[in-house]
């Protein structure tokens, strides 16, 4: 009964979102168009809305019924939004990614002066690691909505934009109704803030003659071979891991590692995704801080209970000796064939060329007025914080300039208070 109650529950809310969706009159004439309502979109969204003032039209076109959502699958739903550490080195590109971002103190102070304004308060946990206070990644989708709402922000919800054509200073942007068949309708729009992810900005891209590099899911489950037993599923260990192509190493990574039936899954094995491709070997360490003295207390007692899980023990060999079990504990190798879609990704590695945007305003240099945020661009970065962190920053830097442009032949910006 409980069940059936949510499952009506969660039809009327379908239903609704689809009948508020469709009472939204897309208008005919946008100032700034932001492609994408995730994180970077509505980000460039508030700064493009409260950087134009009254009486401009900044509108989010957002394919799903729900502006913001994918906020709500990060950091297990608690939102790891930044991190205390913003290393460049934790980003590909990191040339790049600093001369958007300057350094990285000025990288974080300008994330949480964003957060700080919008209402948050955050607590920073291991590895430097700040969760909104609540730790509910719904505390920041809210205050976003919020925030868009107060500053006009309009949203072109459970629409999807299939192309978007420059003409005359300004774009066409091409989109279709989800809810309503495939009917195809065109807007006009000043400035443009390209902000989707996956095969969105592929198709977007090819539109606008932009080059991309492939995609690939990044911070994900890697599946390998041999396969690791279902009576390990869900085992938990902390572990070093090696990956290596040809002989060499490509990466290295500590942490908590999480057997799956196809594979491995865990923050240290989600890094390690960014790099692997099939063929690539994993050897993992599962005693990695094991000392001469354990090993010999262990030898002594003849058992390994003190330092495995009983169960991979015997995995590694059930008649095998303290010795021999502790030595295969130390190097366990894998060939890797690919990444598991039982694990959502966390982001899409790939995207458009970075050196096609400008630093300085992440404007498309060949295309006067397009400026691209997120995970729009190639940049992907290790887990704890950091997509996130690129996404906010981004979205900031290109909704203030795409305001700028806007505003180059009309009224000038509103002023600070």
């Amino acid at each position: 009964m409980a069940q059936s109650t949510r499952v009506k529950e969660r039809q009327a809310a379908q239903a609704l979102r689809i009948k508020q969706a469709q009472a939204f009159m897309v208008p005919d004439n946008i100032d700034v168009a932001i492609l994408g309502g995730g994180a970077a979109g509505l980000c460039a969204a508030i700064t493009a809305a409260e950087a134009l003032g009254a009486n401009k039209r900044v509108v989010v076109f957002e394919k799903a019924l729900e502006s913001g959502r994918t906020i709500l699958a990060t950091g297990g739903g608690r939102c790891n939004f930044t991190n205390a550490d913003l290393s460049f080195e934790n980003f590909s590109h990191p040339e790049f990614v600093q001369a958007v971002c300057k350094d990285r103190d000025t990288f974080l102070a300008d994330i949480l002066a964003f957060f700080r304004s919008s209402g948050l308060a955050w607590a920073t946990e291991d590895e430097g690691r700040m969760y909104p206070l609540t730790r509910q990644a719904s505390s920041i989708q809210s205050l976003l909505l919020k925030r868009a709402q107060k500053a006009g922000v309009q949203f072109a919800l459970g629409r999807e934009v299939t192309s978007v054509k420059p003409q005359h200073n300004s774009f066409i942007v091409v989109f279709k109704e989800c809810f309503a068949g495939e009917k195809t309708y065109k807007v006009h729009a000043s400035s443009v803030v390209l902000a989707t992810g996956g095969l969105t900005t592929t198709k977007l891209a090819e539109s606008l003659q932009l080059q991309t590099t492939s995609l690939r899911p990044g911070l994900c489950a890697l599946t390998c071979t041999p396969q690791p037993p279902a009576s390990l599923d869900g085992k938990r260990v902390r572990a070093h891991a090696t990956l290596l192509r040809n002989g060499n190493i490509l990466k290295q990574e500590s942490g908590e590692l999480l057997f799956r039936p196809f594979g491995f899954s865990g923050i240290m094995i989600f890094n390690l995704s960014r790099t692997a491709l099939p063929g690539d070997i994993l050897e993992i360490d599962l005693l990695p801080q094991l000392t001469d003295e354990e090993v010999a207390a262990a030898i002594e007692a003849h058992t390994t209970d003190g330092l495995l899980d009983p169960q991979i023990a015997a995995y590694l060999g059930a008649h095998d000796s303290v010795e021999s079990t502790i030595t295969k504990a130390h190097k366990i190798a894998f060939t890797v064939t690919g990444t598991s879609a039982k694990v959502v990704p966390q982001v899409c590695v790939g995207g458009i060329s970075v050196e096609q945007v400008s630093t300085n305003t992440l404007e498309a240099y060949n295309i006067p007025g397009l400026f691209i945020a997120g995970e729009a661009l190639d940049i992907d970065a290790q887990c704890g914080g950091f997509n996130l962190s690129w996404a906010w920053k981004t979205g900031m830097v290109a909704g203030v300039a795409a305001a700028k442009r806007t505003c180059q032949k009309n009224a000038p910006l509103k002023e600070d208070n």
